[in-house]
């Protein structure tokens, strides 16, 4: 794009658009505070209602199938009844389950409870990014689409830190895990409240042919009125290409399913690199190497927090290839790393000398180095490619499978990391990821498009007039 239209879009949006984001990517705080609640609630869960290892698993991963369900419902309700409705919907159910799971019910109730947490936790994951790419300006998308991401890492961090703190303080098993819950329901009730204030999708209204409305939700976006019918104008003039097509044609064409293969793969990726490896069995895999206790996993949450503000900026400098490559490079050698001090320890297993510490502490420093390259990288922008590469009238469908996808491959990566450790040795899982991030380099090469500074509208139509998925980002202005 010309630097002087650059300059001249960047000074037509409105300031709210910041608003905007950080209110609607509270929906990505609830997601990271419920995913990292248990890291350091469950053992006094285990305490309050005296349960046995198999029932702490169900607990634990009751919220990746209310995830499931909820992406599920996603596409319904996005298409009904709109993004800022859905994300209202599931910030009413963050509340009430909360609110129930705050009560100390019985367990069966707090594990129905759980379930329809990760339920709006799904609606979130799916709502979220599509809401921020239809709001956002064509030159911030990537930053606000970053800030889903960086809530999520927040949440974690914060969910974790609160919990140890609670736990710590107060001894009171019962009192100690009410509070918990109480501080979930405080971040609960602020989603809920401030998406009442959100405006509508414009891109949505405009689909249900409700323009006035639709320019009024654009108005408080820019500054001008040329702005405002510039965006009417590529949407309607892409929608009318397939205003006539039946849903189910536009699903079975081949366009969709090119853009599907490559939302689906990408957000494969996004956990096949092993993220969830570290994030879920950090004090596991860390024990095997002799660093015990949750400063270590709070150490990690904390850096996957903060390594995720430097996207915020880089998505729409440097690019959305540009950084999967960086950290698909960067994790791939992390995940080497670790492998080899896994191998050494085990080697010098029952010497306690300089070169066990040494190890140990390239195990360490091995995860963290991961941890940054995946919350600058694969962490935000494969949600934003998502959000950005579908066309609209199937962009409900394309977004429903796709995280439906992430979230069966985040089962994936919890269910067999520990196995394949024990059954090959604890190389053997990071051996394993740093594999899948050498084969996401080669995917990025030759399918992945750079989609900074370009129009929804424009990659659509890119799509549609036949390039190939990589070429899709491409601006006729360059």
């Amino acid at each position: 794009m010309n630097i002087n239209v650059y300059m001249e879009h960047k000074n037509e949006y409105k300031k709210t658009v910041y608003l905007i984001a950080i209110i609607s990517a509270l929906g990505g705080l609830l997601f990271g505070l419920d995913q990292g609640f248990i890291a350091l609630s469950l053992n006094t869960v285990e305490k309050v209602y005296a349960i046995n290892t198999s029932e702490a698993e169900a607990y634990t991963s009751i919220l990746a199938l209310g995830g499931v369900f909820g992406t599920i419902s996603s596409g319904f309700t996005n298409k009904l009844i709109g993004r800022r409705n859905s994300l209202v919907l599931a910030g009413f159910i963050f509340t009430s389950m909360s609110l129930i799971s705050g009560l100390l019910p019985s367990f069966e109730i707090l594990k129905i409870a759980r379930f329809f947490l990760g339920f709006a936790v799904g609606i979130a994951s799916f709502s979220v990014p599509l809401y921020l790419a239809e709001t956002a300006p064509k030159e911030i998308r990537g930053k606000m689409g970053t800030m889903f991401q960086l809530m999520i890492t927040v949440g974690i961090f914060v969910i974790a830190l609160a919990n140890y703190i609670i736990s710590e303080i107060i001894k009171n098993a019962e009192l100690s895990l009410t509070i918990m819950f109480v501080f979930l329901l405080i971040f609960s009730v602020l989603m809920f409240v401030s998406c009442l204030f959100l405006p509508k999708s414009p891109r949505w209204l405009l689909s249900r042919g409700q323009t006035d409305e639709a320019r009024n939700v654009l108005s408080k976006i820019w500054h001008t009125k040329k702005a405002i019918r510039r965006e009417i104008k590529e949407f309607k003039i892409t929608s009318n290409k397939t205003i006539n097509e039946p849903l189910y044609k536009l699903i079975c064409d081949k366009f969709f399913l090119k853009v599907l293969f490559l939302g689906v793969v990408i957000q494969m990726f996004q956990q096949l690199v092993g993220i969830n490896f570290i994030i879920y069995y950090a004090p596991t895999t860390l024990g095997y190497a002799g660093l015990t206790g949750a400063f270590s996993l709070l150490i990690l949450y904390f850096i996957n927090m903060v390594f995720t503000f430097p996207a915020i900026k880089l998505t729409d400098k440097w690019g959305r290839k540009k950084l999967l490559y960086m950290g698909s490079i960067v994790m791939m050698v992390s995940m080497l790393s670790s492998a080899l001090a896994f191998y050494m320890l085990n080697k010098l297993l029952g010497i306690e000398s300089s070169e066990t510490i040494f190890f140990r502490y390239l195990l360490l420093a091995s995860f963290s180095i991961y941890i940054m390259a995946f919350a600058v990288s694969w962490g935000p922008v494969a949600w934003i490619i998502c959000s950005e590469i579908f066309p609209f009238r199937s962009k409900e469908v394309g977004m429903t499978i796709t995280t439906m996808v992430n979230w069966t491959f985040v089962g994936v990566v919890s269910f067999t990391s520990l196995s394949v450790m024990k059954l090959f040795g604890n190389f053997a899982s990071p051996l394993m990821f740093a594999g899948f991030c050498f084969l996401s380099i080669i995917f990025l090469k030759f399918f992945v498009p750079e989609t900074k500074g370009i129009s929804l509208e424009e990659i659509e139509n890119n799509l549609l007039s036949g390039c190939k998925l990589r070429d899709i980002g491409e601006t006729k202005n360059n």
